[in-house]
C-alpha cells in the first residue's frame, strides 16, 4: 500500500490562565487521515492529546497560533506507529474484507431476511 496521511485539528481546549499566561492550549483533538493511492480507500484515526505547557519565552498569542504549529504540538506528544497501524489494517480490510455476509444470490438454498420467520418466545 502507497498511503499517504493528512492532520486536521478538530478542537482545542485552553486555560485562561496558566504560568503567567493567558489562553494557553492545554488540549488538541485531530482527525489523522491515512488515503491509499493505489486503492483509493481512505480511514480516519480521531484521537487526542494533552499539549505540554509552553516555554513562556516562546509563547504564541492564541490568536497567532496557526493551524500548523498546533500538528507540530500534537505529533510531539502523540506518535504516529499505532495510528499509522490501524488506518493500514483499516484500509486493507475494506480492500479485501473478510467475513463478508453471503447474499441470497450468491446460494439458492439461503432464505432471505424477508422469509425469515421469527420463532415465538415464551412468557
Amino acid at each position: 500500500m502507497n498511503i499517504s496521511y493528512e492532520w486536521k485539528i478538530t478542537a482545542l481546549k485552553k486555560a485562561p490562565s496558566l504560568d503567567g499566561l493567558s489562553d494557553v492550549i492545554t488540549h488538541v483533538r485531530f482527525d489523522y487521515t491515512g488515503t491509499d493511492a493505489d486503492s483509493g480507500e481512505s480511514y480516519t484515526f480521531s484521537g487526542a492529546c494533552p499539549i505540554l505547557p509552553p516555554d513562556p519565552n516562546a509563547f504564541t498569542p492564541l490568536t497567532e497560533v496557526l493551524e500548523s504549529d498546533v500538528i507540530l504540538w500534537a505529533q510531539a506528544n502523540h506518535p504516529t506507529d499505532h495510528m499509522n497501524s490501524v488506518i493500514e489494517k483499516a484500509i486493507s480490510d475494506k480492500v479485501t474484507p473478510k467475513n463478508e455476509e453471503v447474499s441470497t444470490d450468491e446460494v439458492s438454498w439461503l432464505t432471505s431476511p424477508e422469509e425469515q420467520v421469527e420463532e415465538p418466545t415464551e412468557e
